[in-house]
């Protein structure tokens, strides 16, 4: 009794109290260790060892447990592949001076009382455009935070500004993946879920542009205009300045429109940096693939130039990488012990009424975005859901909705996540959690779609049809 045979092996049964502890103790150590202090990667291989000793005592066998932490290292392959590129990218970027001409001209055009609005709208538009939130931080986002270090506004804040912008697209772009996992995993058309998601986007969306104006205002009034003009100076004379050096960032940018496939997109932009960083800059094609591996440096004389580009490679993407290995490994242990799937189903047995309902929906989106990134934020719960949504008579777009204003929205909020501590590395080389207090993005989505789902705005009943009203009346 309380037992079960998987594959001739018996396997204790995964009750709903077990669950719990196989989720939150694991995340539990992460988290302590973070806090005082111990490297992520290293936080995150204890978790490892943590998760891999519960599934033991739950009699899961030793080889269903590698094979488990195989399949979480393929699952994280490509996001490996794309870091590794955006690195080796960034270096030679810098280095063809791409990055050095956007800094110049933003310095010059951008107001800097308005700068703070600019780094959420620009991103905004681009991940909406692209349909890729990664995409667009490591771009223009790179830009946008490096003229923040040389204008003398703090780069945590401009990082928050950027990446919450850059969410827009993640969560809402039709072109978006978690935009197409959440229409598909729930059966709902796809611009249906685009239209019932801007009931909350387009409010948060305001939100956050009058917090960052705000902000922008306040922290403009400590620019030093002689450093940025020092700094501006210094680019022009360290390297040759045109507007033909924006030509590899449009390419991409066209490249990720054109829904290319990130492997081709970032290759092209690599090359493209090597021959105009041999065209425009003089340098040779072997000193190229030495910026590539080791990343980008110069000495220009000037210490602020030399602190904003001297970065980027093939190597300073290796530690990340080892943190994704280890998540991915980790996230593998929860999906295959079940404790995901049982958490979640268990939550949804205990909500009865439509609001607690899409509520408990959007909290175990939340728990799977913990644990295991957007996709299972996503995927899991709304396995768990749309059939109770049917049966309590609310459209499956609401529950898209929620998903997607919660698990793939806080995303940027989880510190430990390798994608999160990816960011801080793209964007300055600091420790992300800095940033986490700017992302308003993640905090105020989530906080609009439960008082909304609290008032019934935007909750549409099974069969009626979506639709935006921008003053919404209360269906009958």
């Amino acid at each position: 009794m309380g037992e079960k045979t998987v594959n001739e092996k018996p396997v204790r049964e995964m009750t709903f109290r077990k669950a719990l502890l196989g989720f939150f103790v694991p995340l539990a150590v992460l988290i302590v260790l973070i806090i005082f202090g111990a490297d992520v990667s290293i936080a995150s291989l204890v978790a490892l060892f943590v998760m891999a000793i519960f599934c033991l005592l739950m009699g899961v066998k030793w080889a269903d447990i590698d094979a488990a932490m195989a399949e979480g290292v393929h699952q994280v392959a490509g996001a490996t592949m794309v870091m590794l590129l955006v690195g080796c990218m960034v270096a030679i970027w810098m280095a063809s001076g791409t990055i050095p001409t956007m800094l110049y001209y933003g310095m010059k055009i951008v107001s800097p009382q308005f700068y703070l609005p600019v780094c959420f709208i620009l991103p905004a538009f681009m991940s909406v455009c692209t349909g890729t939130s990664w995409g667009s931080i490591s771009t223009i986002g790179v830009v946008l935070c490096g003229m923040a270090a040389g204008m003398g506004i703090p780069l945590p804040m401009a990082a928050g500004a950027v990446i919450s912008g850059a969410f827009v697209g993640d969560k809402c772009s039709p072109l978006s993946d978690c935009t197409l996992l959440g229409a598909s995993a729930c059966e709902v058309p796809l611009f249906t879920h685009v239209k019932s998601m801007l009931y909350t986007m387009i409010p948060s969306f305001i939100i956050c542009l009058v917090v960052y104006t705000i902000l922008g205002f306040n922290a403009s009034g400590n620019i030093d205009v002689t450093a940025v003009n020092e700094l501006s100076g210094g680019m022009a004379s360290t390297f040759s300045i045109s507007v033909f050096h924006i030509i590899p960032i449009i390419v991409v940018l066209v490249l990720s429109v054109k829904q290319v496939p990130a492997f081709i997109t970032f290759g092209v932009g690599i090359a493209l940096g090597i021959i105009w960083a041999m065209i425009f800059q003089g340098r040779g094609f072997i000193e190229c693939l030495g910026y590539i591996m080791s990343g980008f440096s110069v000495d220009s004389g000037v210490e602020a130039v030399d602190t904003l580009v001297n970065r980027g490679g093939f190597s300073s993407m290796l530690s990340l990488v080892g943190t994704i290995i280890i998540i991915g490994m980790l996230s593998g242990l929860f999906n295959k012990s079940g404790v995901l799937t049982v958490l979640v189903g268990g939550l949804s047995k205990k909500l009865r009424s439509p609001k607690s309902i899409i509520l408990g929906a959007g909290i175990s989106s939340i728990l799977m975005s913990m644990a295991g990134g957007q996709y299972p934020s996503i995927a899991i719960p709304a396995v768990a859901f749309k059939d109770i949504c049917d049966e309590m008579d609310i459209n499956r777009a609401v529950l898209a909705r929620m998903l997607a204003d919660t698990g793939v929205v806080v995303a940027p909020l989880i510190f430990w996540n390798a994608w999160t501590i990816g960011y801080g590395v793209v964007l300055g080389g600091f420790p992300i959690i800095q940033a986490v207090p700017y992302t308003f993005l993640a905090m105020i989505c989530p906080v609009v779609a439960i008082i909304f789902n609290f008032l019934g705005i935007g909750f549409f009943h099974k069969d009626e049809e979506v639709k935006y009203h921008l003053i919404w009346k209360k269906s009958k």
